[in-house]
């Protein structure tokens, strides 16, 4: 049986958005969450809404690694932005997630990961679509990034910064288990007073944007791990060949 193809959300608009793009997708209970199932590209697919916060994002996807066996992750939905040039319904893909939290017990004379790097090459597949963008996005929860609540760290950085609650524990549950995971994310307001309405918009068009971009991303990096599977098995198979031809002479 193939691997799953598994989208963590936090909210029933984003997990709603996410699973549209899905083949034949059924909704069900599944403990405390909402389980998307179906198929995308002739793989499962499923789409989990954890609810927000990093407790709950990490405890969905364990819970994924464990009992759907998924080829890739994606912490999908939407996050804020302090920077108003930077416009709502942007698309942007992490180049890293950084728990804000966990950066800032540094000074402890322990190492604490607080930087997690998504695959390489499912983050370039998501860049390939239309309209997608580069972002470090920061996991600070709690908090809603406006231009007067800047999250900290954000003036050294190179590319626009987004916030979010929960990519951080999605990020860091699936290096443990070496699963190849990225980040997606629709730029969802500036910490306007008015916030709720304007989310009600992007997760009309922009959202569904977003998933669209996810499926799309995920055919050319399935089909790009299928070639270099296929790849290394024909390797192997000449250099198994070269060795019996030397036992042979």
């Amino acid at each position: 049986m193939s691997r799953a193809v598994v989208i963590i959300a936090a909210h029933a608009f984003e997990a709603r958005a996410a699973a549209s793009v899905g083949q034949g997708v059924s909704r069900e209970p599944w403990g405390r969450w909402m389980l998307y199932r179906g198929e995308m590209w002739d793989a499962p697919f499923a789409v989990i809404r954890s609810g927000p916060g990093k407790v709950a994002a990490a405890a969905a996807t364990q819970a994924a690694i464990q009992y759907l066996d998924p080829v890739l992750l994606i912490s999908f939905g939407t996050a804020g932005c302090a920077d108003p040039k930077i416009k709502a319904g942007t698309l942007t893909v992490a180049r890293s997630v950084v728990d804000v939290a966990l950066r800032e017990l540094g000074e402890l004379p322990v190492e604490i990961p607080h930087r997690f790097e998504p695959d390489v090459g499912l983050t370039e597949r998501l860049l390939e679509v239309p309209g997608a963008t580069m972002a470090e996005l920061l996991c600070w929860e709690g908090h809603f990034a406006s231009p007067a609540h800047p999250p900290p760290g954000e003036e050294i950085a190179e590319v626009p910064v987004v916030v979010d609650w929960e990519s951080a524990s999605v990020a860091q549950v699936a290096g443990m288990w070496s699963v190849p995971w990225a980040a997606l994310k629709v730029v969802s307001d500036h910490g306007e007073a008015e916030r709720l309405r304007l989310l009600a918009l992007i997760a009309r068009r922009p959202l569904q944007w977003g998933a669209e971009a996810v499926r799309r991303a995920t055919h050319r990096y399935l089909e790009w791990r299928l070639e270099m599977s296929n790849d290394e098995s024909q390797s192997a198979t000449k250099s198994g060949q070269g060795f019996e031809d030397e036992e042979e002479s």
